[in-house]
């Protein structure tokens, strides 16, 4: 996949903007690993002379627009669509029970969590959207996964350009060794930072009794 998506964008007016409209759509579901995505724009935005911090700016607007377009689906349109032959084929019953029970074990922190779990993203944002869930909390957490992720992965993709360049297979070869290490690390730091921040909320609400 990352070999494909380089060759479509490399050496193209898209190079970009491309992955920036992929992200959108992988949020509305669309099959395609994130994480991938998120390397080939730091690959070409090496190979380009752009800036990691710059590309990873413009990703995460792609990754937020995206997600943040699904909560919004759930939010107006749930009751609808969730009915819909073609909708449950994308969202079954069964995956429906599963993303409902992570509600009710972890209740607003499913939505960081989330961001790692890709085939269960979408659903969980939709139905984030359509149990009125507030926008501020879903924006809050998921943005802050986000945060951790998308630059890493943008960094890592202008890395492996920096180290290959042209010698794909070893890239990729690397890629795959980095890509699952690199989400444990990405939800271990951003779970701690959670707990630091609910541990310093729940300080503050003592001092103010």
């Amino acid at each position: 996949m990352f070999e494909t998506l380089l060759k479509y964008f490399q050496h193209s007016p898209l190079s970009l903007w491309g992955p920036f409209f992929v992200l959108v759509l992988c949020g509305l579901g669309l099959p395609i690993p994130e994480d991938i995505v998120l390397v080939t724009a730091g690959a070409l935005g090496q190979n380009e002379g752009r800036s990691w911090i710059e590309v990873s700016a413009l990703m995460y607007a792609g990754v937020m627009i995206g997600d943040s377009t699904i909560f919004m689906a759930g939010r107006f349109l749930g009751g609808k669509l969730r009915g819909a032959r073609w909708f449950q084929r994308f969202f079954s019953a069964k995956k429906q029970a599963k993303v409902e029970d992570l509600f009710d074990r972890y209740h607003s922190m499913v939505l960081f969590v989330g961001r790692f779990l890709p085939g269960l993203r979408a659903p969980i944002f939709f139905t984030a959207g359509s149990t009125r869930v507030r926008f501020w909390k879903f924006f809050l957490l998921d943005g802050l996964a986000a945060l951790l992720s998308v630059p890493f992965f943008v960094w890592l993709g202008h890395w492996l350009w920096v180290l290959f360049k042209d010698d794909l297979a070893e890239l990729e070869r690397t890629l795959s060794r980095t890509q699952a290490l690199g989400l444990w690390v990405a939800l271990a730091v951003g779970a701690a930072a959670v707990v630091v921040i609910l541990v310093q909320m729940r300080r503050s609400a003592r001092k103010g009794e």
